[in-house]
């Protein structure tokens, strides 16, 4: 199914993924709980900081690629793609009266695949 490049892709990709979801789960529960900022931006705060750390991380180890702007607003654009699916799973989370992290986890389950294939296809793909 994958390459052994791809595999090594992968494998960086989830790591550098378990680390973004950590800086990601530490700014949101850090502004939710200890400066009572709403959940949504919150969310949105720390969607942004985690989206830079990954993008350099994973052109620096992942996909060992150059960093450029276009690069970058492909990276960006399925990254806010995944934003969007993010903030849905909040909103529906305090819809049903869960607790916010509800959403956060559950987006954090659905995305990473699905964000590889695509970054892997488009957003690190040869640039012409």
């Amino acid at each position: 199914m994958f390459s052994r490049e791809a595999g090594r892709q992968l494998t960086g990709f989830s790591l550098i993924g378990i680390v973004n979801t950590l800086i990601h789960l530490m700014i949101v529960t850090g502004l939710v709980e200890l400066l009572f900022v709403h959940p949504l931006p919150a969310n949105g705060i720390a969607f942004m900081s985690a989206n830079l750390f990954s993008f350099w991380a994973n052109s620096h180890w992942s996909f060992r690629a150059i960093i450029t702007k276009q690069r970058y607003l492909r990276f960006l654009t399925v990254s806010l793609a995944g934003l969007v699916v993010s903030l849905i799973a909040i909103m529906i989370s305090e819809a049903l009266h869960w607790h916010y992290l509800a959403g956060v986890f559950l987006s954090f389950i659905f995305l990473p695949l699905l964000t590889f294939l695509v970054h892997k296809n488009w957003t690190w793909k040869n640039l012409s």
